[in-house]
């Protein structure tokens, strides 16, 4: 009997060793994924922060000299860059993907949600100018009209139409 009850013990050791065991390997699989899942949001969060695009506003201004003198009417900022426009628009283009891109001969336009930036021949060089999207699509309607690119005003392109009852 003796021989028999030390079984029993010792069958309830290792019973309960294998279920410290399996809480153990458990325990371990849950700090594992929750480990996975901390270094896939980190990864996430890295990814987003890295590749975003830049705001061409802060682009430009931190990429080309100001040139105060040459600003426009209606906040329109005037920068200087030492290369072709169409070289100076590929740069700006690339740091910032623009809504569209076009060009009239060398006169350079990205389109953004806010802005709109046009890139001129100056001085052997580029002029810059940044613009809100509704005054760069005013001011340089001749050249982006063709393109479709509104001013972007809700009253805009509103020519009236009169009303239900006649005038009455």
């Amino acid at each position: 009997m003796g021989r028999v009850s030390h079984q029993r013990s010792t069958d309830s050791c290792v019973a309960h060793r294998v279920r410290g065991v399996d809480s153990m390997n458990r325990t371990r699989w849950i700090i594992a994924s929750l480990v996975a899942v901390v270094s896939v949001v980190v990864a996430v969060v890295v990814v987003v922060v890295l590749t975003r695009d830049e705001d061409p506003r802060d682009f430009v201004a931190e990429k080309y000299r100001r040139a105060q003198q040459l600003d426009q009417a209606n906040n329109g900022l005037a920068y200087l860059a030492t290369a072709a426009p169409a070289a100076v628009a590929a740069t700006i283009a690339k740091a910032t993907d623009p809504r569209d891109r076009r060009n009239t001969g060398d006169n350079h336009y990205l389109r953004f949600d806010n802005d709109l930036i046009a890139v001129s021949p100056h001085a052997g060089g580029s002029l810059v100018l940044v613009d809100s999207y509704a005054n760069g699509t005013r001011r340089h309607h001749a050249h982006t009209s063709g393109y479709g690119w509104t001013s972007g005003s809700a009253a805009g392109d509103y020519r009236g139409g009169g009303s239900d009852n006649g005038g009455k």
